[in-house]
C-alpha cells in the first residue's frame, strides 16, 4: 500500500513545526515519518518536534530539499520509507516552493511507493499586510500551490488582517480544496486527506459542470445566448504545449462555429505547468504553482452545443501519448524559437572548446567531464537573449532560466572514456554554479538533460 506524504507548507514564521507536532499528537496510534529541512545548520525545528518521539525525524539541513539538495532529499525519502510508516509527514523551508518538492517526488525513484496527498500551505494573514511580504514571489507561489490553505495565528490578527486574507482566497483560481482559519496550527486530520474524485482516486480524464447555457430563472439579458463547459484531468496527464496553444488559437479565431466568450485553464504540458487564458483573442500564458490537476472553464457565445464538443475534441487531441513521452536521453534536443531543431551528441560535446575535464573543483559532489553551454551557444549560433526550458527525459521540466543564466552552466557528458552513467544523472546532466546567481526557480542540477526550449521572450 501506499505510503500517504503530507507537505505541510507555508513562509517562515507561519507555524509549520506547531502544526506538525498538532498533527502527531493526533495520530498517535500510527507511525509517522518526518522530514524536516531546516534552511540553517542548527536543525531546530528537528528539535523541537524531537520532543515527541518515537517518530522518527530524518533532517536535511543547510539547503532547499527541492533546489539545491534534491539527491539528498530523494536518498532520504528512500532511507525514510524503507523502515515502513504509516504515513510521512515533509516540513520544507519556508523559502522553498511546494510545487518543485511535488515535482521531485513525482520523478523519484519511491514515486509509486507513495501517495501524494493535499497540499496543506500555512500562512500568518499579517504577513500580507501593506508593508508585510505579500509581495514576495514565493509567498505568492506558496499560496497558489495550496490545496488547504490556512490561516495560522487569528488570535492574533486584526480585522484588516483577516479581511486581506479572505480577500487573496477570493482571488485565487482554482481555489483551494479548503480553507481554515486557525490558532496554533490545529487542523482537523480529515482535511489532510482528499475529498472524493480527488487527488490518485481521480480518474484520468474528468469532465465536471456539464453544459451551463447561463439562461437562469433570474436571467439576465447579458448571459443569454452564452454556454459554458468544464473539464478536468488527472495530474499525470501531459499536454502538448505546441498543440495545445494550436487548439487555443483555433478557438480564439472562432473556428469551434462560435466566438469565445472565454477561457481559462491550467494544463501541465511537456514543458511546465502553465496557466492559459484565451481574452479578447489573445493567448496568455505563464507558469503556475498548481499541481492538482489539469483543468479549463470555456464559454462560447452560442447555446448549440457543437462548439463546446469541438473545443472538447481539440484539447483531448493536445494530450500526449505514451510514446510521444518517452525522450531520446541519448542526444539533447535543442528547440528554437522559430521551431527548427539541432540535435546535440556526446561527440559534439565532446568536440567543443575549453573542456573541462573533472568537475568536482566546481562541483564538489560531482565528477566526470564537461562542456561548457556558452561553447555549445556559440557553436550552434544561438540566441544570446531569452529564455529557455530545461526538460529531462523522464518529462521533468524547469522554470524558465534566463539564457544568460545558462550559458554559465556544464554540460555533464562523460566519466573517463565512457558516458556519463545514469546513476550519475547521464547521459547528459546540466549544472549550474551557485555565483551564477540563477533567481529561485532555477533549477541548478537537471539530471538526464534531454531536451531544451529556447525561447527569444520571456515567458
Amino acid at each position: 500500500m501506499a505510503v500517504p506524504v503530507h507537505l505541510i507548507s507555508g513562509f517562515l514564521g507561519a507555524g509549520k513545526t506547531t502544526a506538525i507536532r498538532a498533527q502527531l499528537e493526533a495520530r498517535r496510534h500510527e507511525r509517522v515519518a518526518i522530514i524536516v529541512n531546516d534552511f540553517g545548520e542548527a536543525g531546530l525545528d528537528e528539535a523541537a518536534l524531537g520532543e515527541d518521539e518515537p517518530f522518527r525525524i530524518t533532517s536535511i539541513p543547510g539547503a532547499c530539499v527541492c533546489c539545491t539538495a534534491p539527491d539528498g532529499f530523494v536518498a532520504a525519502l528512500g532511507a525514510v520509507l524503507a523502515d515502513g510508516p504509516d504515513r510521512l509527514i515533509i516540513e520544507p523551508t519556508g523559502l522553498a516552493r511546494p510545487q518543485d518538492l511535488i515535482d521531485t517526488i513525482r520523478r523519484s525513484p519511491q514515486r509509486d511507493a507513495v501517495e501524494l496527498a493535499p497540499v496543506v500551505v500555512l500562512l500568518d494573514p499579517r504577513q500580507l499586510a501593506p508593508d508585510g511580504l505579500g509581495a514576495l514571489p514565493v509567498l505568492r507561489e506558496q499560496l497558489e500551490a495550496a490545496d488547504v490553505l490556512v490561516a495560522n495565528h487569528t488570535d492574533a490578527c486584526g480585522p484588516d488582517d483577516l479581511a486581506r486574507f479572505d480577500a487573496l482566497v477570493d482571488e485565487l483560481w482554482p481555489a483551494p480544496l479548503a480553507v481554515v482559519r486557525t490558532t496554533h496550527g490545529r487542523l482537523e486530520p480529515a482535511v489532510l486527506d482528499w475529498p472524493e474524485g480527488e487527488g490518485a482516486r481521480a480518474p484520468r480524464a474528468l469532465r465536471v459542470d456539464g453544459d451551463h447555457d447561463h439562461d437562469h430563472a433570474h436571467g439576465a439579458d447579458s448571459t443569454r445566448g452564452f454556454a459554458a463547459r468544464s473539464w478536468r484531468w488527472s495530474p499525470e496527464v501531459v499536454f502538448s504545449r505546441e498543440r495545445l496553444l494550436d487548439a487555443l488559437a483555433r478557438l480564439a479565431t472562432g473556428a469551434a462555429g462560435a466566438p469565445l466568450a472565454r477561457l481559462k485553464g491550467i494544463f501541465r504540458t511537456q514543458e511546465g505547468v502553465y496557466l492559459l487564458e484565451v481574452a479578447g483573442g489573445d493567448v496568455h500564458d505563464r507558469l503556475t504553482s498548481h499541481r492538482r490537476d489539469s483543468r479549463v472553464d470555456v464559454i462560447v457565445a452560442s447555446e448549440e452545443p457543437g462548439p463546446l464538443e469541438a473545443a472538447g475534441r481539440w484539447l483531448e487531441d493536445a494530450v500526449m501519448r505514451d510514446d510521444e513521452l518517452q525522450l531520446d536521453t541519448e542526444r539533447i534536443e535543442l528547440v528554437l524559437p522559430d521551431g527548427r531543431v539541432s540535435l546535440v551528441d556526446r561527440d559534439l560535446l565532446t568536440g567543443l572548446p575549453d573542456q573541462v575535464a573533472d568537475v568536482s573543483p566546481l562541483f564538489p559532489k560531482r565528477e566526470g567531464s564537461a562542456a561548457r553551454v556558452d561553447r555549445l551557444w556559440s557553436a550552434l549560433d544561438l540566441p544570446a537573449r531569452g529564455h529557455a526550458v530545461v526538460v529531462a527525459g523522464d518529462g521533468f521540466a524547469t522554470e524558465p532560466v534566463s539564457i544568460e543564466i545558462l550559458r554559465q552552466g556544464y554540460v555533464l557528458h562523460s566519466q573517463g572514456d565512457r558516458p556519463l552513467p545514469e546513476g550519475q544523472g547521464g547521459p547528459f546532466r546540466l549544472l549550474i554554479p551557485e555565483e551564477a546567481d540563477a533567481p529561485l526557480g532555477a533549477c541548478a542540477n537537471v539530471k538526464g538533460l534531454a531536451k531544451i526550449v529556447v525561447r527569444e521572450e520571456s515567458a
